[in-house]
Formats: C-alpha cells, structure tokens, sequence
C-alpha cells in the first residue's frame, strides 16, 4: 500500500482499534481461479502465552474461496475505516489563496498472513460467541448465541466452517489531515460535523490531537 510518511500508523493500538471498530474486511487470494475477494467479519484474537495475533471469521463451506484458504498461501485481509470526501471549502485556508483541492480521508489496515480452514464445531461456536459479543456488548440486552435454540444453530453451523488467519505483516495508513495548518484541519472538523458527518469529524480531530502530542 502507498503510504506517504505523515500518513504511516506503525502504533498498534491505532492499528487495532481499526480492525476491532470495522470488523468487516476484505479477503483477497490467488489461487487457479485467480485473484478472489470476498468481504468477511472478523474477531481478532491475541494468544496470551505466546503474543501472536490471529484474525478468526468463519465462511460458508460453498465458497468458492474456501480451497485457496486451505492452501496455507499468503492472503491480504484489508479493513478500512468510514471514510468521506473533503470539500475544499472546509478549509479556511482556500479564502485566502484558493490553493485547496478536494481529497478524501480514511483509514486502512493491510493483513498479510497464513490462512487456515477449521472445520471444527467447537472452534466454530467459540467463533461465534466471541464475535457476537464483541458486537452486542454495547447494547443494552446483548444477544447470545445461546438464545437461538440450539437444534437451530447446529443446523447452520452444518453449512459454514472457521477460518484462522495468522498475522504475519501489518501495513496501515490513517489519512486524517495530519500536518495540515491549525485553521484548516480545524475546518475539516467542523465543516463535516456541519453537514452531519460527524464520525469522520472525529476521527480527524482526534486523530491530529494525538499527532500533536508526538
């Protein structure tokens, strides 16, 4: 991935929260068929003994992309933040010279790692429960897995299998204005805001006031 300096996020805890916040990445691997993509969630777990990071999702058994996950090749798994255009009249800077043009910010984290296909039932459900929690754990009645009868979810588990990716290479880019002048990024922040944008708006500014502390 093209990474200009100012935009290179080497920080993990930056890395991860794009990967937790995003869950849902796009999986990309060679194999006879070609180049495949498909677009999966995934649950990223850390091995407390040994520190290796792994990303888990499960996929349904008719994907055509299930042999090149078995094939233990290289994969990328990409996730990316919200992302939005920048209009040139955010900056207050572009009243003064007229030397803005339009860009467009976001994120993104690039996986490079080994592929594995589980066909387990007890990873699978350990899958699932994990990934639900990580999703629900914010509502006010989480959901369970365990709150769908279990004949049912037995009877889906039949159709999917768990898929294991180990993180092998990170590459992340965070493209938030960062080293722009003050009053520009200022107006970045407040001119999405303005037009209801307000995820991104606070994702620039709370991106530079951490570059600000660097």
């Amino acid at each position: 991935m093209y990474i200009p300096k100012k935009y290179l996020e080497e920080d993990w805890e930056f890395q991860e929260k794009i990967i937790k916040e995003y869950p849902l990445a796009t999986v990309i691997t060679t194999g006879p068929e070609g180049i495949q993509a498909n677009h999966i969630p995934f649950f990223l777990h850390i091995d407390e003994s040994t520190g290796k990071k792994y990303l888990h999702a499960h996929a349904a058994k008719k994907n055509p992309q299930i042999p090149a996950l078995t094939e233990g090749k290289e994969v990328l798994i990409i996730f990316k933040s919200t992302d939005s255009y920048i209009a040139p009249e955010y900056y207050p800077g572009k009243q003064i010279d007229h030397k803005r043009v339009p860009t467009w910010d976001f994120a993104a984290v690039h996986i490079y790692g080994k592929s594995k296909i589980i066909d387990d039932a007890q990873w699978v459900r350990k899958q699932l429960d994990n990934f639900t929690h990580q999703n629900e754990k914010s509502r006010e009645n989480p959901w369970k897995v365990s709150d769908a009868p279990e004949k049912y979810v037995t009877l889906l588990q039949k159709a999917i299998c768990g898929v294991e990716i180990e993180i092998e290479r990170i590459e992340c880019k965070y493209k938030f204005e960062q080293k722009e002048i003050k009053q520009d990024i200022d107006g970045v922040t407040e001119g999405l805001a303005k037009d209801g944008i307000h995820e991104m708006s606070k994702l620039v500014k709370d991106t530079n006031a951490r570059w600000d502390k660097k």
